[in-house]
């Protein structure tokens, strides 16, 4: 495309330095070819949507070609200049067949009617229409010392440039791509009509003499023959956005358009010369009627973007309030609506139910089938709900797999039981997932809410917690919050207040428990077991605090304190407790939040214990109800501290998914330890082979008697932890021996 465009300014240079006649003559058809090639080459190279389009301008380029020959024939060969002749009925056409492929091109750049850009195309067109008119055609029209036929195609020539401009006006004000080839094109044609009206002036006038107006028509041929070898060409005729808004530009050639009937009315009473009344009248009473449809189309643009932004609003606020798997209303939505709710039933004394629907076995969806069933398992959840509500319940996702339908107005508990029994039955129902049929149940709670003063977070803790007794009870059922959950809910809630008290003033305390070699006897670790010295209660168990702390966020506190307590005690020990390690706990809460790894590597820097000193023990159902924590595992161990995986044989866990368990060592239950039947010592025989055979150290915890070390020592098992060798204390004992244990009574 650049050598096309630099050969055509070299030509173009030279042009006025060829002699008249035939030498300028061919190089002018040269140029004109030259476009023609470039378009068809163009249309071949790039292959545009529309390529008829581009062909309806080559062949117009090429009839002004043989129309440019034809005159040239007639000037240098016969030497007259007859008019009119064979090449004006060539130039004339060459007019159709571009006008052609320029309505083809706006055609295509549509995507729908754009009436507005129409009504704008016309308003231009029209009052440029008449300039040309007032100036040009009709002194051509109306000159009788010509012949009629002499008129006609004299006037033809500035109404073929009128119609040209209307689709040049139509193409720029539309819709579509505006690439380099557009502004080449668009360049190429308004640079024809200048030129056009020009020579048409001057002929009139002063009579045209060739030379610079050439130059125009040559750079008007290599400049369309360049937007047709530009690539961006295939642009041209590609679907353009919406329709462009009513711009300020715009505005301003559209008054200037509106203005120009009138303007030129004045000019004539002004100069003095001939009024052109019924032109001027006429293209008046066109404006006039497309500046109303202008305004009655701007009128319904400005309705539709309103309607648009309305809608757009509502979308928005719709997506915010609404769970976007489900469509239901979210948790911030679904505590507002109890909030709303509750406040009506305080002025009017209706009761406000509130259902918490918890779905039962959901994980293990997510787990087998993977998160677009479970998804799916969700979404049809979600419209079984629905369809069990009555009109005017709300059914809202918390989140998770947690749900609630709100009920105003129940004319009983038993009717919020009855409708919760009612959507138990709809869920129990198998869900066909792809080829597959997956089940879930759900645990429900139901709470009420009585009388004024009612608070939306309060009554959905209530039925949370009710929900929680249906899971623990044995899933599958529905659970009212009644007067013993509240009792146990104050209690629950007096009993995080008093451990978060506890934190703060001291009151905990770290007891520990040695951990033996059953070959050595000597003492590898202690497990760090936490303990609270309570004022006016004396020493709580952990079974009685613990439950209560993994409900919330109190276990990572907790656990936190432990970390730092126990690594800075275990830092401190001298002579045999030199290398003995120390076993932390870690609950299933604090493993799965993102700051655990940054917690133990703050304990190990605050005490300046060796990594290797540090040993973190997890629960074996926590393998199992959070299969993701295996990551976090990874980094824990690449710390280089060890993982210990407790009470094993009371989860889930198969022996051979030890092989893929990120720990160092594993603990057989103490229920299994203690058990004295045949089937059961034949499981610990069989759990310590399979963990050696894995790479895993072995412990049995729950030793209490002589009998339980012996059959240990015979399974192979590698370590020993129970009251055999000690309670649990708050000075371990890490001078302790084997055989000083081994003849307690």
């Amino acid at each position: 495309m650049r050598a096309y465009l630099v050969g055509g300014v070299v030509v173009i240079a030279g042009y006025l330095t060829l002699p008249e006649g035939l030498p300028r003559d061919v190089a002018y058809l040269v140029v004109g070819m030259s476009a023609v090639l470039a378009i068809v080459v163009g249309v071949r190279r790039h292959r545009p949507r529309r390529a008829a389009a581009w062909l309806w301008m080559a062949a117009g380029q090429l009839s002004w070609v043989v129309a440019d020959t034809v005159y040239s024939w007639y000037e240098d060969v016969l030497g007259v200049s007859p008019f009119p002749s064979l090449a004006d009925v060539y130039y004339l056409a060459g007019y159709g067949l571009i006008v052609v492929g320029l309505a083809v091109l706006v055609r295509a750049r549509r995507r729908g009617r754009d009436l507005a850009g129409l009504v704008d195309s016309a308003l231009i067109t029209v009052a440029l229409g008449l300039l040309s008119w007032l100036t040009i055609a009709a002194p051509l029209a109306e000159a009788t010392d010509e012949a009629l036929v002499s008129r006609l195609i004299a006037t033809a020539y500035p109404l073929a440039d009128i119609v040209l401009l209307a689709f040049l006006v139509r193409l720029l004000v539309g819709p579509g791509a505006r690439s380099a080839a557009f502004w080449l094109l668009s360049t190429a044609v308004a640079l024809l009509l200048v030129v056009d009206t020009t020579f048409t002036v001057l002929d009139s006038t002063s009579g045209y003499d060739g030379g610079g107006l050439d130059l125009l028509w040559l750079a008007s041929y290599v400049l369309w023959g360049a937007a047709a070898l530009h690539p961006s060409m295939t642009a041209i005729a590609e679907p353009g956005a919406e329709p462009r808004a009513l711009t300020g530009r715009r505005l301003a050639a559209l008054t200037l358009a509106v203005l120009v009937a009138p303007g030129a009315l004045a000019v004539e009473l002004v100069l003095g010369g001939r009024l052109d009344a019924w032109p001027v009248t006429g293209c008046s009473v066109v404006l006039f009627g497309l500046v109303a449809a202008r305004m009655y189309l701007s009128a319904r643009e400005i309705e539709a973007a309103a309607a648009a932004r309305d809608l757009a609003r509502s979308h928005l606020a719709h997506q915010a309030a609404h769970d976007s798997l489900t469509e239901l209303a979210n948790r911030a939505h679904a505590v507002e609506l109890i909030e709303l709710a509750l406040s009506r039933a305080g002025r009017s004394g209706a009761l406000v139910g509130l259902l918490f629907i918890d779905l039962d076995d959901f994980k293990a969806v997510n787990d087998t089938h993977g998160h677009a069933a479970g998804d799916e398992v969700l979404r049809e959840a979600a419209r079984r709900m629905r369809e069990r509500a009555r009109a005017g319940d709300t059914v809202g996702r918390l989140g998770g797999d947690e749900f609630v339908v709100l009920v105003e107005g129940p004319a009983d508990e038993e009717s919020l039981v009855d409708l919760a029994e009612r959507m138990l039955a709809a869920l129990r129902r198998p869900v066909a997932v792809g080829t597959r049929e997956v089940v879930v149940g759900a645990s429900i709670g139901v709470a009420v809410a009585r009388g004024p003063g009612a608070d939306a977070g309060v009554l959905l803790h209530e039925a949370d917690a009710a929900a929680y007794r249906a899971k623990a009870r044995g899933r599958g059922r529905v659970e009212i919050f009644d007067d013993q959950l509240r009792r146990e809910h104050r209690a629950r809630v007096e009993l995080e207040q008093a451990i978060r008290a506890g934190l703060d003033r001291g009151e905990f305390l770290v007891h520990y428990q040695p951990i033996v070699d059953v070959v050595s006897g000597a003492v590898v670790c202690v497990e760090a077991l936490l303990r609270w010295e309570r004022p006016g209660h004396g020493l709580v168990p952990p079974d009685e605090f613990i439950p209560t702390a993994e409900m919330s966020c109190l276990i990572c506190d907790l656990d936190r304190w432990v970390l730092q307590e126990a690594t800075a005690r275990a830092a401190s020990w001298g002579g045999p407790g030199a290398g003995v390690a120390v076993a932390v706990n870690l609950s299933a809460r604090h493993l799965a939040d993102p700051d655990v790894v940054s917690d133990v590597v703050s304990a190990l820097a605050g005490s300046g214990l060796d990594a290797r000193r540090l040993v973190l023990e997890i629960t074996e159902t926590v393998l199992v109800d959070q299969p993701s924590v295996v990551a976090r595992l990874r980094e824990l161990r690449a710390l280089g501290v060890a993982v210990s995986i407790d009470d094993f044989g009371t989860g889930y866990t198969s022996i051979a998914q030890l092989q893929h368990l990120a720990a160092d060592s594993l603990k057989i239950d103490r229920s299994l330890v203690a058990a004295e039947d045949p089937a059961s010592a034949a499981l610990v025989r069989l759990v310590v082979d399979a963990g050696h055979a894995f790479g895993l150290a072995v412990i049995g915890e729950g030793v209490e008697q002589v009998g339980h070390l012996e059959a240990l020592r015979r399974s192979g098992c590698d370590l020993a932890q129970g009251y055999l060798f000690a309670r649990p204390g708050p000075e371990p004992d890490l001078g302790l021996h084997l055989s000083t244990a081994s003849g307690a009574g």
